[in-house]
């Protein structure tokens, strides 16, 4: 397939453009066609895949007015003509021209510079296919009148009519005129081929691109319509593209900013595929507008693309790991616990969960959100009290660029905003400070989030699990937690049981630490023995299932074979004893979140070491508290504890 081809008139032309393209442009084809056999060839090369053609004169003409192609003339130069006429020059003779306006004109001012009286036959209009017998007959009643010796034309003109003349001259193009016309197409190729490139590359993104894609010309008529948009307004290109846009479009705006020529952007849409966001935007030429172009995004791909971003750019530990069936749970108390969080699972209310420490409150969290719709949503889980205020502030919530010293440039989105679909577990929430209870209580009733520094709201859909290790309601009722918090929050409320009142889970959660423990350290199975597991029984677990994991884990690295764990849990175990008996952790009970009374040290009284130790925490408080100038922020941050704890010390 050649893609430029050189179309010649006549045998002459074409033996000089074979040679030229045989030297320089070998991939160019030259092939032989007058009128209308020129155009025939064109036919084929065109259905072959030809993209410009080259021919002269009337048959460049014909092929120009009947076929969608770009074609390159070769045009009689001012040295063609020359020479034509030079040897004609001081010669008494009388010489006529006819041919088209670019040869009779050339020949005329040729015929001036050589002092050549020439007289102007015919000229030809190149716009006309003009009747050969008419202009013969015509030609010849005038030479009868006024005989001419010589007769110039080009190859057209001279092979299509039969005049009597005594010589006839014919004007053949020369090398210079068929290399120009040839390079002229190789040009033409070129910026063709890249507009074809640019234009493949345009059709792909409008064909595979989510968004629908609209474009009017300055008449309001369609000229442009994707997938995207026949998907979005149910129909389809082939029957839109040149209608008036109001004709497909009835509450269309478009027309509104052609007139206008104002952008509309971000504007919300009425579609039969539902609500769009659609932004307009006029078409300038010069300063004129010459269209609009309109882009429509259906407003769910926009939530599914937004959450899609959150997790790719922020997966890193933002979902749960552990289902129910992670939960050992052996105990009828442990069971009720779970058989009720599965029932909460299937709601989308906020959940409070309050246990001791070390009870697992999180496990119980993660196997919530696992059991929910929210499944395959985020889990982003936040520890208030592990963070300073102003560090817990703005993880929570984020900011934006400048909101403070030392703020990313791009800012930074809060984990509220990356938990949107799924859900916010936030652990030990009794720690939170006030005024940072009061946004997040916003959060809550609002479900919308400012980011700091920010002066727009950003809707969230999330769901909130809290958890916590002290007495919530009560210390709400001492003004030390927001109340309408609170409330907020436990809407429902889930009390996990302490390690020891599940007695029957003790011995299988041990065995499963230990066992785990010993596959860590790669050593061998090493079973417990039931002087072990008495020990294991009859201790309290004041640090619950955390303690219980510790203690198997360090049992699995100190002891060699079984009979030393019997030994090594008792000299582990009395490590938390108090004057040689068991200490018990406080408890959470069921109804209200509060401690029941004198359950602060069940079994065990208050001994002077107990008294020693609180006195020296709280003068290491006071003194910590004066070296940072009544700072208690900066108090507590040294200490490595949160204001609330240390108000508790100070109290």
């Amino acid at each position: 397939m050649a893609e430029i081809a050189f179309i010649s008139p006549y045998p002459e032309l074409a033996v000089l453009a074979r040679e030229i393209c045989t030297e320089k442009y070998p991939d160019i084809e030259v092939v032989d066609g007058l009128l209308d056999e020129g155009l025939s060839r064109a036919q084929e090369l065109l259905a072959n895949g030809t993209q410009v053609i080259i021919s002269r004169g009337g048959t460049a003409n014909l092929i120009r007015k009947h076929l969608e192609i770009p074609v390159v003339e070769v045009r009689v130069s001012g040295y063609d003509i020359l020479r034509t006429l030079v040897d004609l020059s001081g010669q008494n003779r009388t010489i006529g021209v006819v041919g088209y306006r670019n040869v009779v004109e050339g020949c005329r001012s040729i015929s001036q510079c050589l002092s050549i009286s020439l007289s102007e036959i015919m000229t030809l209009r190149s716009d006309e296919n003009p009747n050969w017998q008419d202009t013969q007959n015509d030609l010849s009643a005038r030479l009868e009148r006024e005989p001419i010796d010589v007769l110039v034309g080009d190859t057209l003109v001279v092979s299509k009519l039969k005049l009597k003349v005594s010589e006839v001259r014919l004007i053949r193009s020369g090398a210079e005129a068929v290399s120009e016309a040839i390079e002229e197409a190789r040009r033409i190729f070129a910026v063709q081929a890249e507009e074809k490139k640019a234009t493949e590359q345009l059709r792909a993104i409008l064909t595979f691109i989510h968004d629908g894609v609209l474009a009017v010309d300055r008449s309001g008529n369609i000229t442009v319509m994707n997938r995207g948009a026949e998907k979005i307004f149910q129909t389809r290109a082939e029957q839109s593209i040149g209608k008036n846009i109001k004709q497909v479009i009835a509450n269309t705006r478009m027309n509104e900013v052609l007139e206008q020529g104002r952008a509309e952007l971000e504007q919300l849409q009425n579609t039969p595929s539902g609500i769009v966001v659609t932004n307009r935007v006029p078409i300038e030429v010069n300063g004129v507008v010459q269209g609009v172009v309109a882009t429509f995004q259906e407003a769910g791909r926009i939530q599914k693309t937004e959450q899609k971003l959150r997790s790719q750019l922020y997966s890193k530990g933002l979902f749960a790991k552990y289902a129910f069936d992670d939960i050992i749970a052996t105990d009828p108390e442990t069971q009720l616990a779970i058989a009720r969080a599965k029932r909460y699972a299937a709601s989308d209310g906020t959940v409070l969960i309050q246990a001791e420490s070390g009870c697992g409150k999180e496990l119980f969290a993660q196997s919530i959100h696992q059991a929910s719709a929210r499944r395959d949503k985020a889990f982003v889980a936040l520890n208030c009290s592990a963070l300073p205020t102003q560090l817990l502030e703005s993880e929570l919530f984020g900011y934006v660029e400048g909101a403070f010293t030392g703020a990313r440039k791009e800012g930074k989105p809060g984990l509220i905003e990356l938990a949107h679909g799924g859900t916010l577990f936030l652990d030990e929430i009794g720690d939170m400070e006030l005024s940072l209870q009061a946004r997040l209580l916003r959060v809550l009733e609002e479900r919308q989030v400012m980011r700091l520094g920010a002066g727009n709201w950003i809707p969230v859909d999330i769901r909130v699990i809290a958890a916590t290790n002290v007495p919530l309601k009560a210390r709400a009722l001492q003004g030390d937690f927001r109340l309408d918090l609170y409330y907020r929050l436990n809407v429902l409320s889930l009390n996990l049981p302490p390690l020891r009142q599940r007695k029957k889970d003790i011995l299988p959660l041990a065995e499963f630490f230990l066992q785990a423990a010993l596959e860590k350290a790669r050593r061998p199975n090493i079973p417990l023995t039931p002087a072990a597991i008495e020990l294991l029984q009859q201790y309290s677990w004041p640090g619950n299932i955390r303690e219980l994991r510790n203690t198997m884990e360090r049992l699995a690295l100190i002891c060699d074979n079984a009979a030393d764990f019997a030994t090594t849990i008792g000299d582990f175990l009395n490590e938390g004893t108090v004057d040689g008996k068991i200490a018990l952790a406080t408890d959470i009970t069921e109804t209200d979140g509060t401690f029941p009374p004198g359950s602060s040290a069940v079994d065990v009284p208050q001994t002077d070491s107990l008294q020693n130790m609180k006195g020296m925490k709280k003068q290491l408080a006071i003194s910590t508290l004066a070296k940072c100038g009544g700072n208690k922020s900066r108090a507590a941050k040294q200490l490595g504890i949160t204001r609330y704890t240390l108000d508790r010390l100070l109290k």
